[in-house]
C-alpha cells in the first residue's frame, strides 16, 4: 500500500516537472518571438526613415539643378544676341550636363565652372541669378561684349576662386558684396571701365 502511494507520488512529481519545463519553454519561445517582432518593427521604422530622408535630399538636389538650369536659360534669353546659335546646346531644364561652357559636377550635384570666354556674347549680367550657383568655383566671361555693372549677387558665390571678366565693356565699381568672396584667389578686369583696386578679405 505504501509502495503504491510512493509510486503515484513520484509519477505526479515527474508530470509536474514536465509541465513546468514545457511552460518554461513556451514562455521562452513567446519572449523570443516578441523580441523578434520588436526587432523587425524597429528595422522597418529605420528603413522607412532612411528612405524618407534620402528621398527628401534627392528631391532637394533635383530642385537645385532645375534652379541652375532656369537661371542660365533666363540669362540666355536676356542676351542681345541670344537668337544666334552661340548657346544652342542650352536646351531643356535639367540638368546642365553637356551644355557648352558648363562644368557640372555629379559629386557636388551642381554647376562648378562657367567658361564662356570669346563666345561673342552681348548683353548684361543683370539677369544672371548668380545666387543659384552655390558650388560655382570658376567664372570666365572674358573677351565678350558684356556691358553694364557687376550685379550685387556676385557676393553670393561663396566658393568662387577664379573670376575672369577681362576685355568686355563693363563699367562702374564693384558692389560691396564682393568682399564676401573670401576664397577668391584670382580675378582679372583689364579691358573694362572698372577700378581694380580690390583686395578680397
Amino acid at each position: 500500500m505504501h509502495a503504491k502511494f510512493a509510486d503515484t507520488r513520484n509519477i505526479h512529481s515527474r508530470d509536474t516537472a514536465s509541465v513546468t519545463q514545457t511552460a518554461t519553454k513556451v514562455m521562452a519561445f513567446k519572449v523570443l518571438f516578441c523580441s523578434l517582432v520588436l526587432l523587425l518593427v524597429s528595422l522597418l521604422h529605420f528603413a522607412t526613415y532612411a528612405f524618407s530622408t534620402s528621398s527628401v535630399a534627392a528631391t532637394a538636389e533635383v530642385g537645385k539643378a532645375f534652379e541652375e538650369a532656369e537661371a542660365l536659360l533666363n540669362w540666355k534669353a536676356s542676351l542681345d544676341n541670344q537668337n544666334k546659335s552661340l548657346l544652342s546646346s542650352w536646351v531643356g531644364d535639367h540638368p546642365c550636363i553637356n551644355w557648352v561652357g558648363i562644368t557640372y559636377d555629379d559629386m557636388e550635384l551642381g554647376v562648378t565652372r562657367l567658361n564662356l570666354s570669346s563666345f561673342g556674347l552681348k548683353g548684361t549680367l543683370y539677369n544672371l541669378n548668380l545666387s543659384s550657383f552655390p558650388n560655382l568655383h570658376s567664372l570666365y566671361l572674358l573677351q565678350n561684349s558684356l556691358y553694364g555693372t557687376i550685379p550685387d549677387s556676385i557676393g553670393d558665390l561663396s566658393k568662387l576662386t577664379h573670376l575672369e571678366f577681362s576685355h568686355n565693356n563693363l563699367f562702374g565699381a564693384f558692389p560691396p558684396s564682393i568682399f564676401n568672396l573670401s576664397k577668391l584667389r584670382f580675378f582679372n578686369l583689364t579691358g573694362n571701365q572698372i577700378p581694380q583696386e580690390f583686395h578680397p578679405r
